[in-house]
Protein backbone atom coordinates (compact mmCIF):
# COMPACT_ATOMS: atom_id res chain seq x y z
CA UNK A 1 0.00 0.00 0.00
CA UNK A 2 1.59 3.78 -0.92
CA UNK A 3 1.04 6.42 1.71
CA UNK A 4 -1.38 8.96 -0.03
CA UNK A 5 -0.89 11.42 2.42
CA UNK A 6 0.99 12.36 5.30
CA UNK A 7 -1.30 14.26 8.19
CA UNK A 8 0.50 15.86 11.31
CA UNK A 9 -0.20 12.95 13.36
CA UNK A 10 1.58 10.43 10.45
CA UNK A 11 4.47 12.90 10.03
CA UNK A 12 5.05 12.95 13.55
CA UNK A 13 5.52 9.12 13.58
CA UNK A 14 7.21 8.80 10.17
CA UNK A 15 10.07 10.76 11.67
CA UNK A 16 10.43 8.84 14.70
CA UNK A 17 9.47 5.20 14.35
CA UNK A 18 10.02 2.71 11.55
CA UNK A 19 7.38 0.34 10.42
CA UNK A 20 8.67 -3.61 10.84
CA UNK A 21 6.92 -5.72 7.88
CA UNK A 22 5.82 -8.87 8.56
CA UNK A 23 6.65 -11.47 5.69
CA UNK A 24 3.93 -12.27 4.01
CA UNK A 25 2.75 -15.84 4.41
CA UNK A 26 2.08 -18.55 2.29
CA UNK A 27 -2.18 -18.57 1.24
CA UNK A 28 -2.48 -22.39 3.64
CA UNK A 29 -1.15 -20.26 6.07
CA UNK A 30 -3.21 -17.39 6.97
CA UNK A 31 -5.69 -19.56 8.65
CA UNK A 32 -3.18 -20.08 11.66
CA UNK A 33 -4.16 -23.34 12.68
CA UNK A 34 -2.94 -24.28 15.63
CA UNK A 35 0.26 -22.09 15.68
CA UNK A 36 2.72 -22.47 18.43
CA UNK A 37 4.52 -19.13 19.42
CA UNK A 38 7.36 -18.73 21.40
CA UNK A 39 6.94 -16.08 23.86
CA UNK A 40 4.99 -13.67 22.07
CA UNK A 41 3.44 -10.35 24.05
CA UNK A 42 0.93 -8.44 22.12
CA UNK A 43 -1.13 -5.16 24.05
CA UNK A 44 -4.74 -5.15 23.31
CA UNK A 45 -6.25 -1.43 24.19
CA UNK A 46 -10.22 -0.87 24.77
CA UNK A 47 -12.62 0.95 26.08
CA UNK A 48 -13.41 -2.02 29.17
CA UNK A 49 -12.71 -0.84 32.52
CA UNK A 50 -9.35 -2.79 34.32
CA UNK A 51 -11.69 -4.89 36.63
CA UNK A 52 -15.20 -5.75 37.80
CA UNK A 53 -16.60 -2.22 36.95
CA UNK A 54 -19.17 -4.20 35.27
CA UNK A 55 -20.37 -7.32 33.85
CA UNK A 56 -18.72 -7.18 30.42
CA UNK A 57 -15.73 -5.72 32.10
CA UNK A 58 -15.53 -8.60 34.43
CA UNK A 59 -16.47 -10.79 31.51
CA UNK A 60 -13.54 -9.09 29.11
CA UNK A 61 -10.93 -9.85 32.28
CA UNK A 62 -11.64 -13.34 32.69
CA UNK A 63 -11.45 -14.43 28.78
CA UNK A 64 -8.20 -12.46 28.73
CA UNK A 65 -6.81 -14.34 31.83
CA UNK A 66 -8.20 -17.81 30.38
CA UNK A 67 -6.46 -17.15 26.90
CA UNK A 68 -3.27 -16.14 28.87
CA UNK A 69 -3.29 -20.15 30.32
CA UNK A 70 -3.49 -21.66 26.50
CA UNK A 71 -0.21 -22.13 26.80
CA UNK A 72 0.09 -21.23 22.94
CA UNK A 73 3.22 -18.94 23.67
CA UNK A 74 1.30 -15.79 24.04
CA UNK A 75 0.65 -13.41 26.66
CA UNK A 76 -1.91 -10.17 26.43
CA UNK A 77 -1.49 -7.68 28.36
CA UNK A 78 -4.47 -5.36 28.68
CA UNK A 79 -4.66 -1.59 28.27
CA UNK A 80 -8.08 -0.79 29.46
CA UNK A 81 -9.25 2.81 29.79
CA UNK A 82 -13.01 3.00 30.33
CA UNK A 83 -13.15 7.06 29.38
CA UNK A 84 -13.76 6.99 25.46
CA UNK A 85 -11.61 11.02 25.35
CA UNK A 86 -9.08 9.63 27.62
CA UNK A 87 -8.89 6.46 25.63
CA UNK A 88 -8.70 7.95 22.10
CA UNK A 89 -6.32 10.55 23.65
CA UNK A 90 -3.87 7.81 24.17
CA UNK A 91 -4.17 5.94 21.23
CA UNK A 92 -3.73 8.92 18.89
CA UNK A 93 -0.47 9.66 21.11
CA UNK A 94 0.61 6.14 21.14
CA UNK A 95 0.45 6.05 17.64
CA UNK A 96 2.08 9.54 17.24
CA UNK A 97 4.84 8.11 19.66
CA UNK A 98 5.53 4.77 17.85
CA UNK A 99 3.99 2.63 20.76
CA UNK A 100 0.82 1.74 19.33
CA UNK A 101 -1.15 -1.57 21.17
CA UNK A 102 -1.02 -4.52 18.61
CA UNK A 103 -5.06 -4.27 19.03
CA UNK A 104 -7.38 -1.66 19.48
CA UNK A 105 -10.72 -0.88 19.08
CA UNK A 106 -12.22 2.28 17.54
CA UNK A 107 -15.40 3.40 15.90
CA UNK A 108 -13.83 2.95 12.45
CA UNK A 109 -14.30 4.84 9.26
CA UNK A 110 -12.25 8.25 8.69
CA UNK A 111 -11.48 7.89 12.60
CA UNK A 112 -8.88 5.15 11.60
CA UNK A 113 -7.91 6.42 8.20
CA UNK A 114 -4.71 8.46 9.21
CA UNK A 115 -3.55 5.12 10.64
CA UNK A 116 -4.35 3.06 6.99
CA UNK A 117 -3.15 6.23 5.01
CA UNK A 118 0.28 5.66 6.75
CA UNK A 119 0.16 1.74 6.21
CA UNK A 120 -0.64 0.95 10.04
CA UNK A 121 -2.98 -1.27 10.11
CA UNK A 122 -3.18 -4.94 9.03
CA UNK A 123 -5.14 -6.10 5.83
CA UNK A 124 -7.11 -8.89 7.02
CA UNK A 125 -9.01 -10.08 3.81
CA UNK A 126 -6.23 -13.16 3.36
CA UNK A 127 -7.04 -14.50 6.91
CA UNK A 128 -10.51 -13.73 6.38
CA UNK A 129 -10.77 -15.63 3.10
CA UNK A 130 -8.10 -18.54 5.02
CA UNK A 131 -10.98 -19.41 7.41
CA UNK A 132 -14.60 -19.02 5.97
CA UNK A 133 -16.09 -20.10 9.03
CA UNK A 134 -14.44 -17.21 10.58
CA UNK A 135 -15.36 -15.05 7.78
CA UNK A 136 -19.30 -16.44 7.33
CA UNK A 137 -19.85 -15.88 10.74
CA UNK A 138 -20.55 -11.89 10.41
CA UNK A 139 -23.34 -10.00 9.31
CA UNK A 140 -22.71 -8.44 5.76
CA UNK A 141 -23.86 -5.67 7.17
CA UNK A 142 -21.19 -5.09 10.00
CA UNK A 143 -18.25 -4.51 7.64
CA UNK A 144 -18.98 -0.78 7.01
CA UNK A 145 -16.17 0.37 9.52
CA UNK A 146 -13.34 -1.75 7.96
CA UNK A 147 -13.39 -2.03 4.37
CA UNK A 148 -12.11 2.11 2.52
CA UNK A 149 -12.82 1.61 -0.95
CA UNK A 150 -14.52 4.94 -0.87
CA UNK A 151 -10.94 6.17 0.37
CA UNK A 152 -9.08 4.14 -2.25
CA UNK A 153 -8.25 0.86 -0.02
CA UNK A 154 -8.66 -2.93 -1.06
CA UNK A 155 -9.07 -4.79 2.11
CA UNK A 156 -10.80 -5.27 5.03
CA UNK A 157 -8.83 -3.30 8.14
CA UNK A 158 -10.70 -5.20 11.04
CA UNK A 159 -13.61 -6.95 12.28
CA UNK A 160 -16.59 -5.78 13.19
CA UNK A 161 -17.78 -5.77 16.93
CA UNK A 162 -21.65 -4.78 18.15
CA UNK A 163 -24.12 -3.52 15.83
CA UNK A 164 -26.17 -0.70 16.93
CA UNK A 165 -29.71 1.30 16.44
CA UNK A 166 -30.44 4.58 18.05
CA UNK A 167 -34.34 4.74 19.07
CA UNK A 168 -36.64 6.28 21.18
CA UNK A 169 -36.92 4.76 25.25
CA UNK A 170 -40.28 6.08 27.22
CA UNK A 171 -41.95 6.10 30.43
CA UNK A 172 -45.47 4.12 29.74
CA UNK A 173 -46.76 5.36 32.97
CA UNK A 174 -45.78 9.04 32.39
CA UNK A 175 -46.85 9.02 29.07
CA UNK A 176 -50.32 7.70 30.39
CA UNK A 177 -50.72 9.68 32.96
CA UNK A 178 -50.56 13.00 31.18
CA UNK A 179 -52.75 11.46 28.33
CA UNK A 180 -49.66 11.39 25.28
CA UNK A 181 -50.03 8.65 22.89
CA UNK A 182 -46.31 7.39 21.96
CA UNK A 183 -44.96 9.72 19.10
CA UNK A 184 -44.47 8.00 15.58
CA UNK A 185 -43.36 11.31 14.11
CA UNK A 186 -41.34 14.67 14.84
CA UNK A 187 -44.67 16.32 14.78
CA UNK A 188 -46.25 14.35 17.74
CA UNK A 189 -43.05 13.84 19.42
CA UNK A 190 -42.69 18.06 19.71
CA UNK A 191 -46.36 18.16 20.31
CA UNK A 192 -45.72 15.95 23.38
CA UNK A 193 -42.93 17.93 24.57
CA UNK A 194 -44.87 20.79 24.55
CA UNK A 195 -47.75 19.00 26.42
CA UNK A 196 -45.65 17.53 28.93
CA UNK A 197 -43.84 20.94 29.92
CA UNK A 198 -46.84 22.54 30.44
CA UNK A 199 -48.19 19.81 32.99
CA UNK A 200 -44.54 20.40 35.05
CA UNK A 201 -42.90 17.21 33.46
CA UNK A 202 -39.38 17.18 32.13
CA UNK A 203 -39.34 15.15 28.40
CA UNK A 204 -36.03 14.69 28.35
CA UNK A 205 -33.03 14.93 30.13
CA UNK A 206 -29.84 15.00 27.39
CA UNK A 207 -26.53 14.64 28.92
CA UNK A 208 -24.58 16.64 26.12
CA UNK A 209 -21.22 17.07 28.86
CA UNK A 210 -20.74 14.23 26.95
CA UNK A 211 -20.95 15.84 23.17
CA UNK A 212 -21.45 12.89 21.46
CA UNK A 213 -25.31 12.85 22.73
CA UNK A 214 -26.04 15.90 20.11
CA UNK A 215 -23.82 14.11 17.82
CA UNK A 216 -26.19 11.03 17.68
CA UNK A 217 -29.51 13.54 17.61
CA UNK A 218 -27.50 15.56 14.56
CA UNK A 219 -27.32 12.61 12.63
CA UNK A 220 -30.35 10.90 13.05
CA UNK A 221 -32.64 14.05 12.70
CA UNK A 222 -30.52 14.19 9.54
CA UNK A 223 -31.52 10.77 8.33
CA UNK A 224 -34.80 11.44 8.83
CA UNK A 225 -35.09 14.40 7.06
CA UNK A 226 -33.09 13.50 4.00
CA UNK A 227 -32.23 9.75 4.26
CA UNK A 228 -29.01 8.15 3.83
CA UNK A 229 -27.89 9.90 0.82
CA UNK A 230 -26.95 12.83 3.06
CA UNK A 231 -23.65 10.62 4.65
CA UNK A 232 -22.21 11.17 1.56
CA UNK A 233 -23.75 14.22 0.53
CA UNK A 234 -21.77 15.96 3.53
CA UNK A 235 -18.68 14.08 3.12
CA UNK A 236 -18.39 14.97 -0.44
CA UNK A 237 -19.43 18.61 0.49
CA UNK A 238 -22.29 18.80 -1.98
CA UNK A 239 -24.49 19.64 1.33
CA UNK A 240 -22.74 21.81 3.19
CA UNK A 241 -22.55 22.14 7.36
CA UNK A 242 -23.58 26.11 6.71
CA UNK A 243 -26.01 25.19 4.16
CA UNK A 244 -29.76 25.38 4.02
CA UNK A 245 -30.25 21.77 5.12
CA UNK A 246 -27.72 21.79 8.39
CA UNK A 247 -29.25 24.78 9.56
CA UNK A 248 -32.13 23.91 9.78
CA UNK A 249 -31.30 20.51 11.55
CA UNK A 250 -29.48 22.74 13.98
CA UNK A 251 -32.65 24.95 14.25
CA UNK A 252 -34.73 21.93 15.33
CA UNK A 253 -31.97 20.88 18.07
CA UNK A 254 -31.74 24.55 19.17
CA UNK A 255 -36.12 24.69 19.29
CA UNK A 256 -35.84 22.09 21.62
CA UNK A 257 -32.93 23.58 23.63
CA UNK A 258 -34.74 26.82 24.00
CA UNK A 259 -37.98 25.51 25.16
CA UNK A 260 -36.52 23.70 27.71
CA UNK A 261 -37.34 20.20 26.20
CA UNK A 262 -34.02 18.54 27.04
CA UNK A 263 -33.62 19.79 30.30
CA UNK A 264 -31.23 22.38 32.39
CA UNK A 265 -27.59 22.56 32.55
CA UNK A 266 -27.48 20.42 29.55
CA UNK A 267 -23.22 21.42 29.36
CA UNK A 268 -22.58 19.97 33.08
CA UNK A 269 -24.97 16.92 32.99
CA UNK A 270 -23.36 13.69 31.19
CA UNK A 271 -24.58 10.76 30.08
CA UNK A 272 -24.26 8.97 33.08
CA UNK A 273 -26.25 11.49 35.06
CA UNK A 274 -29.08 11.65 32.20
CA UNK A 275 -29.94 7.41 32.26
CA UNK A 276 -30.22 8.15 36.05
CA UNK A 277 -33.14 10.77 35.73
CA UNK A 278 -34.31 8.66 33.00
CA UNK A 279 -34.48 5.13 35.62
CA UNK A 280 -35.56 7.41 38.52
CA UNK A 281 -38.73 8.32 36.29
CA UNK A 282 -37.52 12.55 36.12
CA UNK A 283 -37.72 12.40 32.39
CA UNK A 284 -40.23 10.93 30.21
CA UNK A 285 -37.90 10.29 27.20
CA UNK A 286 -34.39 9.74 25.95
CA UNK A 287 -32.91 8.78 22.54
CA UNK A 288 -30.41 5.71 23.01
CA UNK A 289 -28.62 2.90 21.44
CA UNK A 290 -29.54 -0.90 21.37
CA UNK A 291 -27.36 -1.19 24.28
CA UNK A 292 -29.64 0.77 26.59
CA UNK A 293 -32.56 -2.32 27.34
CA UNK A 294 -28.73 -4.31 28.97
CA UNK A 295 -27.64 -1.35 30.65
CA UNK A 296 -30.82 -0.60 32.19
CA UNK A 297 -31.11 -3.74 33.46
CA UNK A 298 -27.82 -3.87 34.96
CA UNK A 299 -28.77 -0.53 37.26
CA UNK A 300 -31.49 -2.30 38.54
CA UNK A 301 -33.98 0.32 37.75
CA UNK A 302 -37.61 -0.11 39.01
CA UNK A 303 -39.19 1.01 36.14
CA UNK A 304 -37.69 -1.86 33.80
CA UNK A 305 -39.00 -4.62 36.65
CA UNK A 306 -42.11 -3.46 36.30
CA UNK A 307 -41.48 -3.36 32.59
CA UNK A 308 -42.29 0.41 32.75
CA UNK A 309 -40.06 1.18 29.98
CA UNK A 310 -41.08 0.94 26.50
CA UNK A 311 -39.57 1.74 23.49
CA UNK A 312 -40.08 2.60 19.51
CA UNK A 313 -38.53 3.78 16.46
CA UNK A 314 -36.99 7.42 16.51
CA UNK A 315 -39.90 9.40 15.21
CA UNK A 316 -40.16 10.15 11.65
CA UNK A 317 -39.80 13.43 9.55
CA UNK A 318 -40.34 12.85 6.13
CA UNK A 319 -42.18 9.39 5.29
CA UNK A 320 -40.15 8.22 2.79
CA UNK A 321 -37.38 7.76 5.35
CA UNK A 322 -39.55 6.31 8.26
CA UNK A 323 -37.10 3.12 8.26
CA UNK A 324 -34.12 4.82 7.39
CA UNK A 325 -32.52 5.20 10.72
CA UNK A 326 -28.93 5.87 12.80
CA UNK A 327 -27.37 2.68 13.03
CA UNK A 328 -24.58 -0.06 11.70
CA UNK A 329 -21.69 -1.12 13.92
CA UNK A 330 -20.79 0.73 16.97
CA UNK A 331 -17.00 -0.03 17.17
CA UNK A 332 -14.33 -2.53 15.63
CA UNK A 333 -10.82 -4.14 16.08
CA UNK A 334 -7.84 -3.58 14.83
CA UNK A 335 -4.81 -4.55 13.90
CA UNK A 336 -1.69 -2.25 14.48
CA UNK A 337 1.88 -2.76 12.26
CA UNK A 338 3.31 -0.33 13.69
CA UNK A 339 6.68 -1.70 14.89
CA UNK A 340 5.55 -5.37 15.49
CA UNK A 341 7.10 -8.12 14.60
CA UNK A 342 5.62 -10.90 11.95
CA UNK A 343 4.92 -12.85 14.95
CA UNK A 344 3.17 -10.35 17.09
CA UNK A 345 0.95 -9.59 13.99
CA UNK A 346 -0.08 -13.11 13.73
CA UNK A 347 -0.51 -13.44 17.33
CA UNK A 348 -2.91 -11.03 17.25
CA UNK A 349 -4.78 -12.62 14.40
CA UNK A 350 -5.05 -15.63 17.13
CA UNK A 351 -6.22 -13.30 19.44
CA UNK A 352 -9.02 -11.48 17.18
CA UNK A 353 -10.16 -14.86 16.29
CA UNK A 354 -10.56 -15.74 19.86
CA UNK A 355 -12.74 -12.77 20.98
CA UNK A 356 -14.52 -12.78 17.42
CA UNK A 357 -16.03 -16.28 18.03
CA UNK A 358 -19.34 -18.19 18.70
CA UNK A 359 -18.25 -19.23 21.93
CA UNK A 360 -16.61 -15.83 22.94
CA UNK A 361 -19.83 -13.44 22.00
CA UNK A 362 -22.19 -16.13 23.21
CA UNK A 363 -20.66 -15.85 26.74
CA UNK A 364 -21.25 -12.12 26.46
CA UNK A 365 -24.53 -12.18 25.73
CA UNK A 366 -25.51 -13.91 28.81
CA UNK A 367 -23.85 -11.16 30.80
CA UNK A 368 -24.11 -8.41 28.16
CA UNK A 369 -27.98 -9.06 26.06
CA UNK A 370 -26.77 -7.00 23.20
CA UNK A 371 -27.19 -7.23 19.38
CA UNK A 372 -23.61 -8.09 18.27
CA UNK A 373 -21.62 -8.03 14.26
CA UNK A 374 -21.49 -11.70 14.70
CA UNK A 375 -24.17 -14.09 13.50
CA UNK A 376 -25.20 -15.65 16.89
CA UNK A 377 -29.25 -16.43 17.88
CA UNK A 378 -29.54 -13.72 21.33
CA UNK A 379 -32.20 -15.62 23.16
CA UNK A 380 -32.70 -12.90 26.14
CA UNK A 381 -35.53 -12.48 28.53
CA UNK A 382 -34.79 -8.57 28.59
CA UNK A 383 -38.33 -7.78 27.15
CA UNK A 384 -37.10 -4.57 26.14
CA UNK A 385 -33.99 -5.75 23.76
CA UNK A 386 -36.38 -8.04 22.31
CA UNK A 387 -38.80 -5.14 21.55
CA UNK A 388 -35.28 -3.67 19.93
CA UNK A 389 -34.23 -6.51 17.46
CA UNK A 390 -37.80 -6.07 16.14
CA UNK A 391 -37.73 -2.98 15.18
CA UNK A 392 -33.76 -3.51 14.01
CA UNK A 393 -35.33 -6.22 11.80
CA UNK A 394 -37.29 -4.07 10.53
CA UNK A 395 -34.74 -1.46 9.63
CA UNK A 396 -34.19 -0.29 6.01
CA UNK A 397 -31.18 1.48 5.66
CA UNK A 398 -29.25 2.38 8.23
CA UNK A 399 -26.12 4.54 8.32
CA UNK A 400 -23.65 5.96 11.64
CA UNK A 401 -22.42 9.33 12.93
CA UNK A 402 -22.04 10.95 9.36
CA UNK A 403 -18.90 12.35 10.22
CA UNK A 404 -17.32 8.66 9.65
CA UNK A 405 -17.61 9.02 6.07
CA UNK A 406 -15.52 12.23 6.28
CA UNK A 407 -12.32 12.40 4.76
CA UNK A 408 -11.36 13.93 7.57
CA UNK A 409 -10.56 11.86 10.57
CA UNK A 410 -11.19 14.93 13.18
CA UNK A 411 -14.73 15.97 11.22
CA UNK A 412 -16.90 13.98 13.95
CA UNK A 413 -14.87 16.15 17.00
CA UNK A 414 -14.79 19.45 14.91
CA UNK A 415 -18.67 18.65 14.95
CA UNK A 416 -19.94 17.29 17.97
CA UNK A 417 -18.15 20.46 19.35
CA UNK A 418 -19.80 22.85 17.56
CA UNK A 419 -22.89 21.40 18.13
CA UNK A 420 -22.29 22.25 21.83
CA UNK A 421 -22.72 25.31 21.14
CA UNK A 422 -26.38 25.17 20.62
CA UNK A 423 -26.37 25.08 24.15
CA UNK A 424 -24.55 27.97 24.95
CA UNK A 425 -26.94 30.45 23.11
CA UNK A 426 -25.27 30.15 19.32
CA UNK A 427 -27.39 30.19 16.57
CA UNK A 428 -27.34 27.55 13.89
CA UNK A 429 -25.90 29.85 11.67
CA UNK A 430 -23.13 30.60 14.37
CA UNK A 431 -22.56 26.68 14.96
CA UNK A 432 -22.47 25.91 11.04
CA UNK A 433 -19.83 28.53 10.17
CA UNK A 434 -17.53 26.91 12.98
CA UNK A 435 -17.81 24.09 11.27
CA UNK A 436 -17.22 24.93 8.08
CA UNK A 437 -14.22 27.09 9.20
CA UNK A 438 -12.71 24.68 11.34
CA UNK A 439 -12.74 22.30 8.27
CA UNK A 440 -11.44 24.22 5.97
CA UNK A 441 -8.36 24.50 8.31
CA UNK A 442 -7.27 21.11 7.41
CA UNK A 443 -8.45 21.21 3.61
Amino acid sequence: MKLKKATGLTLAALMTVSLIPGTALAAEDYSLKDVQFDNVTIRVATRNGGGAESAVDAYYLSKVEEFNAMDNGITVEMINISTEADYLDRLSTDFASGDAPNIFLEYGGSRVLDYLEADYLLDLQPYLEADPDWYGGFKENGWSTCKFEDYGYEGIYGVPSETYQIMLFYNKSLLEENGIEVPATWDELMDACAKLKEAGVQPFVVGEKDAFRFGHLHTVLSLKKYGADVAQKLASREMSYDGEEMLSIYGMIKTMVDNGYLGDNLLSTDKGQEDTYFEEGKAVFKYDGSWYPAQIEESGSELFANQEVGVVRFPSIEAKYEKTDMGGTTDAYYISTLNATEEQVQASVVFLKYLASVDYIEGLIAVNPNTYAYNVDVKTDNYLLNDVMAIMNDTEDVRSDLQGYDTQSMAMNTVRTALQGLAMDKTPEEVGSEIVDSLAEYE
